[in-house]
């Protein structure tokens, strides 16, 4: 179970820094526990893991505007220039870089923005690109990889 830990652990960071834009990591077993196996691959550093719910949890409370993008930014998401993210958005916690907002691009209220995703059988991974100008209507879940074009909207 060490070996495929450390083989998942590597292929998460060689898709991080890769061209991929999805990953999709399969496991099984009878004993399998998936939240254990997960935790295990994605929390090597708690302090970060800590740290990035801190600033999403302040974020997810906070109004649209610079401060909220500078704190999102800081914790590695692309966040564009005068992106609008209204309050009540949840974005995923464990890989804010896979996620871009592009310049302009309106997030309404009650959205739900994920990066991966944890099923009985594998885990997904993907790059969440909202592109710019992009509108996004309240209350959508936002799927891991899953691209809005630039100037689209989604209401």
């Amino acid at each position: 179970m060490d070996n495929d830990i450390e083989a998942a652990r590597k292929r998460v960071k060689e898709f991080i820094r890769g061209p991929e834009r999805y990953l999709k990591i399969p496991y099984e077993g009878a004993d399998l526990n998936p939240r254990e196996y997960w935790h295990k691959i994605v929390l090597q550093r708690r302090l970060r893991f800590l740290w990035q719910s801190f600033v999403i949890f302040t974020c997810t409370i906070l109004p649209s505007g610079e401060l909220k993008n500078r704190l999102l930014r800081s914790i590695g998401m692309n966040i564009g220039r005068d992106a609008f993210i209204a309050p009540l958005v949840f974005m995923d916690i464990e890989f804010p870089s896979l996620l871009t907002i592009g310049d302009g691009a309106v997030v309404g209220t009650m959205t739900k923005i994920l990066t991966h995703e944890v099923t009985i059988k594998s885990i997904r991974l993907g790059e969440t690109e909202i592109g710019k100008q992009a509108l996004v209507g309240a209350g959508y879940v936002i799927r891991c990889g899953a691209t809005i074009g630039e100037g689209a909207v989604v209401a």
